[in-house]
């Protein structure tokens, strides 16, 4: 799909940004809009709706991203572990 990108984060990285745990970023075409997070936690979900914090979110998205495999090599690790399934 155009819209999906898709990168492993292998074991062998070690410690990454996203590290304490799931979060969601929500992006809109409006110029004015802001991005909205949703981050799990143990306890509860967070709801993050200011330029500021979801801008940091968004950074630790990118830093994480950097991190982890380009988009055809994670396909190659994805299809190689399937091969050995």
């Amino acid at each position: 799909m155009e819209n999906v990108r898709l990168q492993v984060l292998p074991f062998h990285a070690g410690g990454h940004p996203c590290i304490t745990g799931p979060f969601t970023i929500l992006s809109f075409n409006e110029t004015e809009a802001v991005d909205v997070v949703q981050a799990d936690t143990i306890a509860s979900s967070v709801r993050v709706e200011n330029e500021a914090a979801s801008s940091e979110y968004g950074d630790l998205f990118e830093r994480t991203a950097r991190q982890s495999l380009a988009q055809r090599d994670s396909v190659q690790l994805i299809d190689a572990i399937r091969q050995e399934i």
